[in-house]
């Protein structure tokens, strides 16, 4: 499945912590999402915590309006889905491709199978990036 993408991450105050925390809008195929979300790093391995809801699309100008966008990521999307692992293949305009794969369990329980995918993938892909697509753009 292949789809057109535009996030757009608000500013938000730093925690001072280790877990970087985000808001963005996501909007694709006439919907809309508000998705917040922490997200840390450890061995290489990103964990993410994230809750997200349809919006209407006036909410996204009061959220500018509020707080100030970060960055505007526009992207095409292409995916394929396995029970519990979806893996994506961004082409984000200015940047270029980057592949993810996403492992949806509990907390704890994903580094054995997210291991076993970087072990069968690892030498077909570049350099690892650490940080969000936002950051890409910051970088």
């Amino acid at each position: 499945m292949t789809k057109r993408q535009v996030d757009t991450y608000f500013n938000l105050p730093s925690d001072g912590l280790t877990r970087y925390r985000r808001l963005k809008v996501r909007e694709q195929l006439r919907r809309s999402e508000l998705i917040g979300y922490t997200d840390c790093y450890s061995d290489g391995l990103r964990e993410v915590d994230y809750q997200a809801i349809s919006i209407a699309n006036n909410l996204k100008d009061v959220l500018i309006g509020a707080l100030g966008v970060s960055a505007i990521v526009s992207k095409r999307r292409e995916l394929w889905t396995l029970p519990r692992t979806l893996f994506n293949l961004d082409t984000i305009d200015g940047i270029g491709k980057v592949f993810e794969a996403e492992v949806i369990q509990p907390r704890g329980e994903v580094t054995v199978e997210i291991r076993s995918y970087l072990d069968l993938l690892e030498r077909y892909l570049g350099d690892r990036i650490e940080g969000s697509n936002e950051d890409l753009l910051h970088g």
